[in-house]
Parts: C-alpha cells; structure tokens; sequence
C-alpha cells in the first residue's frame, strides 16, 4: 500500500502489534462469519487483510489474517485493539469448536527472518514496503534500530501510514468509522463474494448504493500559519478542527511534520464538506475572530 522501505537490510524494529490465535475444527468457519476478508479463501501460508466489525457495521479493528493451517489462523492487529478483538471474537463462540488466545509473542519490522530468532510467522503483503514484513518472535533479534535512528523509523513508519490513508486503532477507528469511510482502500479489507458476516448487511448496502459514509478519511497536507509551530499545536493533545466558510467540517486526526512547515496528516471530513479541497486549521473551540492557524488541502 505504500511501497516505501523504512528498514535497511540488517534493521529491526519492534511496533505495537500484537497477535491473537484462533485454532479449532471450527476456525475457519466460524471466522469467515465474523471477518470482512474471504477467510476460507486464504492459501495456507498467507495473509490477507480484513476488518472485524460491530453488528452495527462500524469498525472495530483492521486485521492481518495469517492462514497456519487449514483451522489454524493468527491474527495481527494494534496492540491497543487486541483486548476489544479478543472480547469480539470470543463473543459468537457459543457451540463453536474453537479457541480465541492472545499469544505471547512480540513483533517485530524487517526485512528478513530474524537470524536464529524462533518465530510463529510473517506478516507481509507489501503494506510496509515491497521488502518488508513482520515477524514474531519471543526473541529480540540482533540489529534493532535504536535511540535517534529509532525515532526516525518509526516517524517514517508513521508517516507512510498516513499517506496511505490507513486507518489507526486510537487515531481514527475511536470516532466510529463505518467501512465506507476507507474510500477507494475498502476492497483491500472486504470481499463482496462471501457469505454473510457480522456487519455486512450495512457494508453491502452502502456499497451498492455507492452512499457516502457519515466521516470519510482524506489525506491532506497543511500549510503552518507564521504564528504557531507544529510543536505547539500537537501539544494540545486534542483533534483540530477542520473549517469551511466557519461551518465545523471535520478533524485532523493524525499529524506528521516531515521538513520544517511540511505537514501531512489524515483528516475525517463529515458528508456535508465531502465536495470540499480546502479547509481552514482551527484549534478546538478557537474559530471565533478567525483563529485559523493553517490551511488544510486535501490530497486525496
């Protein structure tokens, strides 16, 4: 989805991934009716990715599906979200043959299998970069990227999901995104040929119709105003608000400032400003007396 490495060869880096196991006679059917993705489909070895949804068709957490075995699945999901993906998936269990675990494996961001490092599987389908997955393992392996040079990883890490447009856990899934959101990615996450699953009727019937979501995610990039820097506005530890013609049009929800005064970020635009390229930057509760302190361009 990116297609940029952010890792030499030898590099390692840990992210806040974690990984739940669900095994069983019943684990890929009893996935395929709670996953978006065709689970049943996936290839022994593979991954695919999906997202688990509530009944009401909002999204709970966005998974990489790995296909052990036939009924041996892992799935790979922000560590922030493996509690509510575990108490989902554990939910519909009821005369199900199968189990939902979290496993007690770290992961880790590289290029190649850890040397001498036990590892359960890789998680790759060029999401990170065309030559990088991630592995898990119990065992940090050698080549971990560290202090400053750990720092710029993982802003370019960062910075690369934003311009991707991919969704996080904290940052964008917490406002109660229903799939449509994703925009174009969505067939990334959802096969339209399976059966039924959890949420799917509202998926199904936004797609059809091709209706807009409530809050879509658009990428943009932000122009400073000469009288605030990015340190002081991220500092505020809340959304800023997106403006047009002094009407509320939506939120910045995740900011990265790559060359001084060059910000990229994603931003959740309601329906109402869908049509709209141009925002106004507006701390929270400012925009009386015109308090803009940038201006907002959507990119896509």
């Amino acid at each position: 989805m990116v297609g940029l490495n952010v890792l030499s060869g030898a590099e390692y880096l840990k992210i806040g991934y974690s990984a739940l196991e669900v095994a069983g006679p019943d684990a890929a059917s009893y996935l395929q009716g709670q996953l978006s993705q065709d689970v049943e489909g996936i290839p022994l070895g593979d991954t695919a990715m999906s997202l688990l949804l509530a009944p009401t068709g909002k999204i709970i957490a966005v998974c990489w599906v790995l296909r052990e075995e036939s009924n041996k699945f892992v799935l790979l999901v922000e560590t922030a979200a493996i509690e509510d993906v575990q108490q989902r998936l554990k939910r519909y269990l009821i005369r199900t043959k199968a189990s939902v675990e979290v496993l007690e494996f770290a992961a880790f961001l590289g290029r190649s299998i850890p040397p001498g490092a036990p590892y359960l599987g890789h998680f790759s389908g060029g999401y990170f970069g065309p030559d990088e997955g991630i592995y898990l393992s119990m065992v940090e392996p050698d080549g971990m990227v560290v202090e400053e040079r750990e720092k710029r990883v993982i802003k370019a890490l960062e910075l690369e999901r934003i311009k991707s447009n991919f969704a996080s856990y904290i940052s964008e899934l917490s406002l109660g995104l229903f799939p449509g959101a994703l925009g174009n990615t969505l067939e990334q996450f959802v096969s339209f040929q399976k059966g039924c699953y959890v949420g799917q009727e509202l998926v199904e019937r936004m797609h059809s119709r091709a209706t807009a979501a409530p809050i879509s995610l658009k990428v943009l990039t932000i122009e400073m105003g000469q009288n605030v820097t990015f340190a002081e506005i991220v500092s505020i530890g809340k959304p800023l608000e997106l403006y047009r013609d002094g009407l509320l049009a939506g939120e910045a929800t995740s900011l990265v400032e790559g060359e001084p005064g060059n910000v990229t970020g994603i931003g959740a635009i309601k329906r109402s400003a869908s049509d709209s390229s141009y925002f106004d930057l507006v701390l929270p509760g400012k925009v009386e007396g015109n308090q803009a302190v940038g201006k907002v361009r959507i990119v896509n």
